[in-house]
């Protein structure tokens, strides 16, 4: 079993209590990045050793950081540990989620999940994934998702971010920020814009893995792929299936789900990852089976659907935005509630828990769930 620490006031007492540690957060892309600033800056104020590094595709680029790296390594994504790997690195790995959303089919199916040293859900729809798929593991710490902690602290100046994006600050402000995949599917992504074409004050964000698609529809590309600020902008949130819709619920903002054929990297979409699968056939097999027309929120493994607000079809979607404009808390309950089982204990704190929890596994070899 594993140790908790549960006294209430505790957290805000921690960082008096840390050890000195040296560790490397490494990333490939800009997700990546963005999920693991928030950590690296609390570790960094803390007096930690920690640097933030790219991991290139080229062996040769990495050379130096593999002359320093050390034994642990903490990241978002596999790619860049299955790229140290390939240049002959050969330590461990924590894992911290990069996002809230729990619809894709790869979360916690492949093997190296599995092999991780540390693995941080965001919340507690993840760990019943993991249940689902491995009953059995037991490095797995609840944690939350380091960039909300900027998110439920930030304030904004409504009028001159309005200036800037050229939105008009009286009316309603409609974000439309989907999941991936617009690169390889005309009907994915940030491609569903054209479907609002007809509305105003509409601010368009697409995911950093199609930026690229972004001038076309006039959509805007943050920096550090960070759209925080766009969600306290927003009095509207339009997604698909990613994670933004669970980061517009913590803030209560009413949100309208798109419902599409496929979503990229959710069933039936085929794989292209060939090997590397942990989770059993059977398991496969079943969700697979699932009707996905009549359940395209079903979340994967378990049999729960993720759902918060107003759902439509692309032709339904004018109407559904103007239902939900016109009734914010029609699903207010249906917010609170995966909002929080996206995201534990989103009130600023995550990164300093995180930390924590990795400090006592640095220090003493436990895992050991926070649970203040």
């Amino acid at each position: 079993m594993q140790p908790s620490i549960s006294d209430r006031g505790q957290l805000d007492q921690l960082s008096t209590r840390f050890m000195s540690h040296s560790l490397d957060l490494v990333y490939s892309t800009t997700k990546g990045y963005a999920s693991l600033l928030p950590l690296f800056e609390t570790m960094q104020d803390l007096g930690w050793q920690v640097r933030l590094t790219r991991v290139h595709r080229n062996c040769f680029r990495n050379r130096k950081l593999l002359k320093s790296i050390g034994d642990t390594i903490v990241i978002a994504y596999d790619k860049p540990l299955a790229r140290l790997k390939k240049c002959g690195w050969t330590g461990e790995f924590i894992y911290i989620e990069h996002g809230l959303s729990p619809m894709k089919y790869y979360t916690y199916k492949y093997d190296f999940f599995q092999r991780a040293a540390l693995l941080f859900y965001p919340g507690e729809i993840f760990k019943r994934k993991m249940e689902a798929i491995n009953p059995d593991f037991e490095h797995g710490l609840l944690g939350g998702y380091p960039k909300v902690d900027e998110l439920v602290e930030m304030k904004i100046d409504r009028d001159s971010l309005c200036q800037q994006f050229s939105l008009d600050p009286d009316k309603p402000v409609i974000l439309f920020a989907p999941s991936w995949g617009g690169k390889k599917n005309p009907d994915a992504g940030i491609h569903n814009a054209r479907h609002m074409a007809t509305l105003k004050n509409v601010l368009i964000v697409p995911h950093s893995a199609d930026y690229s698609l972004a001038k076309k529809y006039g959509a805007v590309r943050p920096g550090e792929g960070n759209i925080n600020q766009f969600l306290h902008l927003a009095d509207l949130v339009v997604s698909d299936v990613s994670s933004v819709l669970a980061e517009a619920s913590i803030l209560d903002i009413p949100v309208v789900q798109l419902k599409l054929p496929h979503y990229p990297g959710c069933y039936p979409e085929k794989e292209k990852r060939k090997g590397g699968t942990w989770i059993s056939a059977d398991i496969l097999t079943e969700e697979q089976q699932t009707d996905r027309q009549s359940h395209p929120f079903k979340i994967p493994y378990v049999n729960e659907e993720w759902i918060m607000g107003h759902t439509a079809r692309p032709d339904e979607l004018l109407a559904a935005i103007a239902d939900a404009l016109e009734h914010p808390d029609k699903f207010r309950s249906e917010r609170a509630f995966w909002a929080e089982q996206s995201c534990w204990k989103a009130d600023g704190k995550s990164s300093l828990r995180i930390t924590h929890m990795i400090d006592q596994y640095l220090a003493h070899g436990i895992v050991t769930q926070l649970q203040d």
